[in-house]
């Protein structure tokens, strides 16, 4: 009989382009409404999808993180989107218990592009 078993490291939660609303920008007349971002996120959570027995408290709720970040971007004072882009990244490590994390902000900004956006990772380490 042949048994197989999930590799954690290929499995992956991914919000794709979640719309957000932020104030960013340097220049003063970016800053006067907020701004329509799309936010992806992709995390690793520390229990192997199948063994998490269909059991929402042995991974880490989606909408929560979703509604974790929305509330950073509203409430961010951040001019540029590397640095929003950072502290999203520190606030959902903080907030969840990802082993690891991936963002991408994008900003519809440029008039000859379709956006302009920011990448960055987390990892967890453990002692």
């Amino acid at each position: 009989m042949e048994t197989y078993k999930q590799l954690c490291s290929h499995q992956w939660i991914e919000i794709h382009d979640l719309e957000v609303k932020g104030t960013i920008g340097v220049p003063e007349n970016e800053r006067k409404t907020p701004q329509r971002l799309l936010l992806s996120v992709r995390f690793k959570i520390e229990t192997a999808f199948s063994a998490l027995d269909d059991k929402i408290e042995k991974t880490i709720d989606y909408s929560g993180v979703a509604a974790e970040a929305e509330r950073v971007v509203q409430t961010s004072t951040a001019h540029l989107i590397e640095k929003l882009v950072s502290d999203l990244g520190k606030a959902l490590m903080t907030r969840f218990p990802m082993l690891q994390l991936e963002i991408e902000l994008k900003k519809f900004i440029l008039p000859n592009a379709q956006c302009v956006s920011v990448k960055s990772g987390w990892t967890r380490f453990r002692r």
